[in-house]
């Protein structure tokens, strides 16, 4: 178990650059101070155990022929947009806004019962580069694209 390994937090002071080191290059750790534990990854591997939270989207087209929807994963972001390009732009554009949002008052959030479970999503937003990358983790229904 993981937790066998558990690192003092004064030794991981004492040998600070390996362990960063052993984080970036080998494996994640887990450091204790006091009754704490803390879980330490790479960016890398944190993308990669994110990955698994996939965003999706649903649409309809409106009388007017514009591209209405929303996520399904945080069902209160909504955008519209001309085409589906746009839509997707737009939602990765307030998709971003609400995760730096929750990173914000990441108590509030995290603690209210109805956002808490958006946290992984959250974190994988932010681990992206650009309004494009977020835009691009975005999966809508393929039959209808």
């Amino acid at each position: 178990m993981l937790m066998e390994a558990v690192m003092n937090a004064t030794e991981v002071r004492a040998n600070f650059g390996e362990f960063i080191d052993t984080v970036v290059r080998e494996k994640p750790q887990v450091v204790k101070r006091n009754r704490d534990f803390i879980f330490a990854t790479s960016l890398s591997m944190m993308r990669f155990l994110l990955s698994a939270y996939e965003l999706n989207y649903e649409y309809e087209v409106d009388e007017d022929g514009r591209y209405a929807g929303s996520i399904e994963e945080i069902e209160f972001i909504v955008a519209d947009g001309a085409n589906l390009e746009e839509l997707r732009a737009n939602l990765a554009h307030h998709l971003m806004n609400y995760a730096h949002d929750y990173m914000n008052e990441y108590q509030r959030y995290f603690n209210a019962p109805n956002t808490k479970k958006h946290a992984p999503y959250v974190l994988r937003v932010l681990l992206e580069d650009d309004a494009e990358s977020v835009a691009s983790m975005l999966h809508g229904d393929a039959e209808l694209e």
